[in-house]
Order: C-alpha cells, then sequence, then structure tokens
C-alpha cells in the first residue's frame, strides 16, 4: 500500500470513529448516526477482510465504551467486555452484506441484518435497548412517527438502509439503468415513510381537552447514598439504633416536604401529582402513616396522587419500589411494583403487568423508570387504550438524556401522553406525536417541580397491536436469501459434477 493510500486510510477511519463517537450517548448530533454507517461500509468495501474486521471491531468497542461507560452505570472493565461482545455482533451485518456482492438485495440483507442483531441483543438484556440509534432521531418528528407502525426497528432499517444503498450508488454510479430502477424503489419507500409521518403528525389530531399535571421531587438521592445514617439503613447491615431513629427523622421530613409541595401544586390547578422514582423513602414500619397522610391529601384537594415509595425493611437486602395510586377520595386504586431493574439494582421484581384506572381524565397508568426498556411490556398501554403514562424515575446525570428520548418513543409507539418525573435527572412531559410540553432539568432547577398540560386522550397505533412483526419479516427474508443460496450453490456444485 503507498503513503498515500495509507494516509487516507487512517482519515477514513478517524472520519469512523469520531462520527460514531458523537452519533449517539451523552453527546448525540442526529446527523452523525446517518453518516457513520456508510464510513464503516466504505472500510469494509475492500478486499482485505481481516483487516477490515479488526478496525470496525475496534471503533465499535472502543466508541461503545467512550459513549455508554457512564451511561449505563457498568464497572469500566465489564464495560469493555460487553463493548467487544456486542462489537463481535455488529460486525455481522457487513459480513453478510459483503457475502451478497454487488447486488442491490446486499442493502436489504445488510438493513434486515442490523434489525435482527439489535433485535437480538435488547432480547438478551433489555437495558441497553435505550442506546439504539433509532431513538437519536426522536425529534425527527415525520420519521419517528414510523415507530407507531412498525417501533424502533423500522427505523434502524431505513437508517442503514439509506447507508448501504449510498455506498452501494457509489460503487454503481456507472450503470445508469441499476441505479435509475434502484433509486426509485429507494425513493419511494422514502416518500411513503415521510408521507405517513406527515398524516400521523399533522392530520392525526385527537378531540380532547388537556389537564394540568404536577410532577414534584424532593432531593433524596443525596439522603439515600450520602447521609451516613440513611445509606447505613438502606443499603447495609451495620447500622446502629441512632442511626436508625436518625433515619425515620430524616425520611419524615422528606415526606413532609412532598406532601406540602403536593398541595401546593394542587391548589394551583394540578389534578394529577406523581412523584418521583424512591421520593417516597420510608421504612416499612412508617410505610401505613406516610399512606394516610397521603390519602388525605389527595382527599382533601380532589386530586389523583401517584406516590412513589422506596418500602426499606431493616436487615433485608430486598426493598420495594412501588407507585400507589390514589383517588380523589383518598381511595388505593392499584399498586404497581417496578419490572425492569437496573444493573445492581436490589427491590423486589414485580410482574411487569399493566395496572391502570379509569378517570374522568382519560385511562391513566403507570411505569416505573427502565420498565419502559420493556416494550412488550409497555406495549399493553397501547392495547388497553392508555390515554396517560406516568413515570416516576430516577437517573443520573450522564443518562438521563438516553431515557428521556426512550420514553418519548415509548408514548409514540402506544398512542400515550407521557410524564415522566425524574429524580436527579431531566423530567419531561410530551404527547403522543413526541411534543414536549413541559421540561425540568433536576440539576437546574429551584423547586424540583414540573407543571404541564397533557391531552387527556390518546390515538390508536398500529404497533401497540402488531409489536415487533417487522423483525420477523426481516428475519424470513434473511433465512429465504440464505435457502435461496444455498439451492443456487448446490444446484453449481450439481452441474459442475455432472
Amino acid at each position: 500500500m503507498s503513503k498515500k493510500n495509507k494516509w487516507e486510510k487512517c482519515i477514513w477511519i478517524s472520519l469512523a470513529l469520531v462520527t460514531y463517537i458523537f452519533a449517539n450517548g451523552v453527546l448525540s448530533i442526529p446527523l452523525l448516526a446517518w453518516i457513520y454507517p456508510v464510513l464503516f461500509l466504505k472500510i469494509f468495501d475492500n478486499d482485505d477482510l481481516h483487516r477490515s474486521w479488526l478496525v470496525l471491531g475496534g471503533i465499535y468497542a472502543v466508541g461503545f465504551v467512550i459513549r455508554f461507560s457512564q451511561v449505563i452505570g457498568m464497572d469500566i472493565w465489564i464495560c469493555v467486555l460487553v463493548s467487544i461482545l456486542l462489537a463481535l455482533l455488529r460486525l455481522l451485518p457487513f459480513w453478510a452484506w459483503k457475502k451478497r456482492g454487488n447486488a442491490f438485495d446486499a442493502t436489504l440483507v445488510y438493513a434486515s441484518a442490523s434489525v435482527m442483531i439489535e433485535f437480538l441483543i435488547y432480547a438478551v438484556y433489555p437495558i441497553l435497548g435505550g442506546l439504539s440509534d433509532a431513538y437519536t432521531q426522536y425529534q425527527n418528528h415525520y420519521l419517528i412517527q414510523l415507530v407507531s407502525l412498525v417501533g424502533i426497528y423500522g427505523i434502524t432499517f431505513f437508517m442503514n438502509w439509506t447507508a448501504a444503498v449510498a455506498v452501494w450508488i457509489w460503487d454503481n454510479k456507472t450503470r445508469k439503468k441499476e441505479l435509475k430502477k434502484y433509486g426509485a424503489a429507494y425513493a419511494g419507500v422514502a416518500l411513503l415513510i415521510f408521507i405517513y409521518g406527515v398524516v400521523m403528525y399533522d392530520f392525526s389530531a385527537v378531540d380532547s381537552g388537556s389537564i394540568r399535571v404536577a410532577g414534584v421531587t424532593v432531593p433524596v438521592s443525596e439522603l439515600l447514598n450520602e447521609d451516613e445514617d440513611v445509606y447505613s439503613v438502606f443499603y447495609t447491615d451495620s447500622f446502629t439504633d441512632t442511626n436508625l431513629i436518625n433515619t425515620k427523622r430524616k425520611l419524615e421530613d422528606v415526606a413532609d416536604e412532598l406532601l406540602t409541595k403536593t398541595v401546593q401544586e394542587a391548589q394551583a390547578g394540578a389534578k394529577i401529582v406523581v412523584w418521583s422514582e424512591l421520593n417516597g423513602a420510608v421504612l416499612k414500619e412508617d410505610e401505613d402513616v406516610l399512606l394516610k397522610k397521603a390519602s388525605e391529601v389527595a382527599e382533601e384537594q380532589n386530586i389523583y396522587l401517584l406516590v412513589s415509595l422506596l418500602v426499606k425493611t431493616p436487615s433485608e437486602d430486598y426493598k420495594e419500589n412501588k407507585v400507589i395510586v390514589l383517588n380523589p377520595f383518598g381511595e388505593s386504586v392499584f399498586e404497581y411494583y417496578k419490572f425492569g431493574r437496573s444493573i445492581g439494582e436490589l427491590c423486589q421484581k414485580g410482574d411487569g403487568e399493566l395496572k391502570y384506572a379509569d378517570t374522568e381524565y382519560g385511562r391513566i397508568a403507570t411505569f416505573i423508570c427502565s420498565d419502559l426498556a420493556f416494550t412488550s411490556k409497555v406495549r399493553r398501554a397501547g392495547k388497553e387504550s392508555v390515554d396517560i403514562l406516568m413515570i416516576p424515575a430516577s437517573d443520573w446525570q450522564e443518562m438521563t438524556a438516553i431515557a428521556l428520548k426512550t420514553a418519548i418513543v415509548r408514548g409514540i409507539e402506544n398512542g400515550c401522553s407521557l410524564v415522566r418525573q425524574t429524580n436527579h435527572g431531566i423530567s419531561i412531559a410530551a404527547d403522543w406525536k413526541g411534543n414536549i410540553s413541559a421540561m425540568e432539568n433536576y440539576f437546574q432547577s429551584d423547586t424540583k417541580t414540573m407543571t404541564a398540560q397533557v391531552l387527556t386522550k390518546g390515538r390508536f397505533t398500529v404497533y401497540a397491536y402488531i409489536g415487533d412483526l417487522f423483525v420477523w419479516f426481516c428475519g424470513l427474508y434473511l433465512f429465504l436469501v440464505f435457502i435461496n443460496t444455498w439451492l443456487l450453490n448446490r444446484r453449481k456444485r450439481l452441474t459442475l459434477t455432472s
């Protein structure tokens, strides 16, 4: 290889790494999520496959660690191991694309294989699902409506297909007839996606009013993680009676502030109030007292109150991370336990079944934080015509931007307005088109309170009923391509031996 070619190679590789790093993660530039797959395909588009495997594998692994090591909260060495495993899987679509040669159907093979690999990764470990590049497009309002039809994998397919088509056009720019034929096919699909997006975003209004919803947060993460008394009681077995007494007093102060804020928001016009995840931290022996106070507030203020609790029985490892929904009569409507536990989270696992309540403000339901990574669970909200999803959540600074994108997309998929009140992160309210009506940054807010006007009627979505059927179509296509290739190769071998 000449010195010039080596420099060109280095430039391609450097561009690929930089665009990959900044396409997703804490610092996300959505346009780059379309560009880096093109660069990856060009790097792989040569005869030195061994070197291509090493280069792309290295970019994937290094890029993943830079993108997400702080986002997913893993030990750095575990994150490195995960990045290597994921890199090996992510290379398979390139191998499938290369095996198809220069045929246009290689673009479909690459896109379908990309969908299948992503689906398999997230099926094994759904918490990683929020890392998909599809979520980077959440502000592309026409494109993101596609998730209401086929879920995020439709976005994944289209982004990767676009990259493969761009490379195919570059490699076949002299074949005018084929360029015209297949270019028209791609343009037709892109136009249909655009038209669908326009219809769903601009012309699918639902006749409904709105209500004022408030989310309240009291800084409790610092107390749970940094206060000597509370930390020792909640996370260790080595606490004293003094620690226990001090913990009860400190948590009572938090509860009183939560109830005061709840009353203030109700008097300001809120009809539904939700506490962020963990905010109702309480010892098991004091749970009934806290719930009684919350019930009195709900009844006195004539509101629906979503009480988010972290209930700790001293000397027992597993806590209860749950939401209890109180109606304006102060009655408990339902109780929901968190299902999608994060890494190292020691809490009782719920059944993940949808719980909802029919109210004068529409049908409301709740999930907790990382539950939103489990699309099959959340999809029940769309099937059951939930109008408003209430999501108590608790983040950390590096992952909150990822989490809010995931939440917005879940709302679009299932036709629900969404309120995500976040402890230690960014709280949002969004409608079922993905429009953000309110946002509050915990790290910049004095009150930690978010208020929003929320639509009281959701909309029907196809995805809520068909789920990930599109993924299985991609899998079927790959299977048929494999069978057809095998039959053709077998026929060639028989011809040569006869």
